[in-house]
């Protein structure tokens, strides 16, 4: 059974959620002819930086068994974030929802129909902030397959 403050499904998926959109917030204040790093990059502000540390840390404090191998993954996209670097930021996002899918395959979390889709939207999400990604980096399965 888990303990009272540890984070159900739902709550992990807010907390992509907050993630991905801290970055997709940063990202659009990308140039749209950018194709690679920018020199400097585009520092996030103190507030956002924040905010995204808050979630980050949050998941760490609160994340039960299956989810801990997150964190890893939300560390490496903060430090990008940190550093403005914000097609840095999503690979380990990409990553983290890989490893999802992978627990839900395994069978040590499971999440319903409309928790699969808000994953792929997520996928979806991250996969247009990379201007340089003709082809998916993940090749997540259709949901009814997870």
């Amino acid at each position: 059974m888990s303990s009272k403050n540890e984070l159900d499904t739902v709550q992990v998926l807010d907390a992509f959620g907050e993630l991905i959109a801290a970055v997709a917030t940063l990202a659009a204040q990308v140039p749209a002819k950018t194709f690679s790093a920018i020199p400097g990059g585009i520092r996030p502000t103190e507030e956002a930086t924040e905010k995204y540390e808050t979630v980050v840390y949050r998941f760490r404090d609160q994340a039960g068994p299956p989810y801990r191998v997150l964190y890893a993954f939300f560390v490496d996209s903060l430090e990008a974030f940190e550093a403005g670097r914000i097609f840095d930021a999503v690979p380990p996002l990409l990553q983290a929802i890989e490893r999802l899918v992978d627990l839900h395959k395994e069978e040590k979390v499971s999440f319903n129909s409309a928790e699969q889709n808000r994953i792929r939207e997520f996928q979806q999400r991250l996969e247009k902030i990379l201007p340089e990604a003709s082809k998916p980096e993940v090749d997540l399965p259709t949901p009814e397959t997870y």
